[in-house]
């Protein structure tokens, strides 16, 4: 296929790029390699998403630190604030926590118990807690210990205002400072779920709803981090409203908020925004949007949501280089004025050479998702074509269309990604496949893989757990695809070859 030339397992996505956020996975036993962490596949593979894997750059400032700091080689984690280092530590019940500051940093020293130390590892993955690869990047130039930095473009020029205006002006909030940047999409989540934790307790609400099967650390954060005492409520498709209805019937008055997608991932479901706002003003509850999925250029989501939430790393960016996320507040919410106040004191702000990277990259947001839903428009319809395909998933599905329509800012405007429900082993689709194959989405060149792999490999790879998927309408083998801006020829004679 022209235009894309096959990776070997473990090298980086994109390629050119030191601050890449995926990693090739030619096959699928390269795949479960990598989920299994598999000790031997480890040494051919030391790349990963960001959030889950150490990045070379964050490895070597930790060997520096532990050298400067007298730590004898004791395991560490660096995360972005004290802060964020105390909540570690309370939430991986340390009994003698150990914190360090550097700078504006704060460095983790951990115990020496596993149990302990796995909890504080996931919390840093769950909420974006962690460095920026950039910010490692400039700590180990400054001390001579890289000999150049990475060549990339970037605005370095009131770089942050520049990035909120145009969020601002995509989402149609009243203002850039309605605009909060965060670390990692996580922590734009997890900022938003401790905020208005915070905001509803002296109401006496403490119970959350999941409404869809959501991405996998926002289920985490709603069902992890929570307090003992919070309930959650799960709504396994965003379809369901009658269900979520009969719950607020129910317990209206104990809801703390409804998270949502629009649309959802894998099953790319469309909520009707309409009717849930409508609900959830009956009986004062917050909704929380993740648009990532649509992009502010697709859907017009802030008028139905208190606020917005996107992954910056995924189409704002396109290049999959950055790690960074948002909250767009709505100036009409209720909750406005308390959010103003209390977003600020739970967000991990980014670090400014990703701020400055994209700065750069966002000004070609409308462009990209433009040529992204060309593709799409002419990649679904193909896939519906193909005997080896059950069924195709996408904005336009015949289930949500209706919903997807009352939001979308225009015709033929789907966004970027399909799952396919095989009729073929999986197997023989991915390990044949010449395009890139790896975590994450949302790039400007296609990506592709077994989503539950990478999101929920500890139900895939048992029994029980491809039970509990399919119960909730998941089948463990679907394959997801995020459509890029490519010769689009290239891209159907790409999938001609295996499906």
């Amino acid at each position: 296929m022209s235009g894309f030339t096959p990776l070997a397992c473990g090298k980086k996505i994109p390629s050119g790029s030191m601050h890449a956020v995926s990693v090739s996975l030619p096959t699928m036993s390269d795949l479960i390699g990598y989920e299994n962490q598999d000790p031997e596949f480890l040494k051919i593979v030391k790349r990963g998403y960001p959030r889950f894997h150490i990045h070379p750059y964050v490895r070597q400032m930790q060997e520096y630190l532990n050298d400067e700091l007298d730590l004898n080689g004791s395991p560490t984690l660096i995360t972005s604030s004290r802060r964020v280092a105390e909540n570690l530590c309370d939430f991986a019940e340390m009994k003698t926590p150990r914190i360090l500051d550097s700078g504006d940093l704060a460095i983790v020293v951990l115990e020496n118990k596993e149990e302990t130390n796995k909890k504080a590892r996931a919390y840093l993955q769950h909420t974006g807690g962690g460095i920026s690869s950039r910010l490692a990047e400039d700590f180990l130039y400054e001390r001579g210990l890289l000999a150049a930095k990475e060549d990339e473009n970037k605005i370095e020029d009131d770089a942050e205002h520049r990035v909120c205006q145009s969020l601002a002006d995509a989402y149609g909030a009243a203002d850039s400072s309605d605009v909060y940047l965060a670390s990692f999409g996580m922590s734009a989540i997890h900022a938003t779920y401790r905020a208005l934790s915070e905001i509803q307790k002296a109401q006496r609400r403490d119970e959350w709803v999941q409404f869809g099967w959501l991405f996998m650390d926002t289920i985490h954060i709603i069902n992890k981090l929570r307090s003992p005492e919070t309930r959650r409520h799960v709504i396994s498709s965003p379809l369901k409203i009658q269900e979520l209805e009969s719950l607020l019937d129910q317990r209206g008055d104990r809801i703390a908020g409804i998270f949502t997608e629009s649309p959802s991932n894998p099953m790319l479901q469309t909520p009707d925004l309409e009717r849930l706002r409508n609900l959830a003003d009956r009986y004062s509850i917050p909704v929380i949007v993740d648009a990532t999925l649509g992009t502010p250029h697709n859907v017009d989501v802030l008028p139905y949501a208190d606020l917005a939430i996107e992954s910056l790393t995924k189409y704002a960016n396109g290049s999959a280089d950055l790690m960074m996320g948002a909250v767009i507040l709505n100036s009409r919410s209720s909750f406005f004025d308390a959010l103003k106040r209390k977003l600020p004191e739970t967000i991990n702000k980014p670090y400014r050479g990703d701020i400055a990277r994209l700065a750069y990259q966002i000004a070609f947001y409308p462009e990209r998702m433009r040529r992204v839903n060309e593709n799409t428009m002419e990649l679904a319809p193909f896939f519906q074509s193909r005997q080896s395909i059950k069924n195709v998933y996408w904005a336009y599905q015949d289930s949500s269309r209706a919903n997807y329509e009352k939001i979308h800012r225009g015709p033929n405007s789907p966004g970027g990604l399909i799952t396919l429900d095989l009729n073929v082993p999986l197997e023989s689709v991915y390990d044949r496949l010449q395009l890139a194959k790896g975590p994450s989405l949302g790039a400007e060149f296609t990506l592709v893989g077994p989503y539950l792999y990478h999101a929920h490999y500890d139900l895939v790879s048992n029994e029980k757990g491809r039970a509990h998927l399919r119960a909730n309408g998941l089948n463990p083998e679907l394959f997801r695809v995020s459509v890029g801006t490519e010769d689009l020829s290239s891209l159907i004679e790409a999938f001609s070859e295996v499906l």
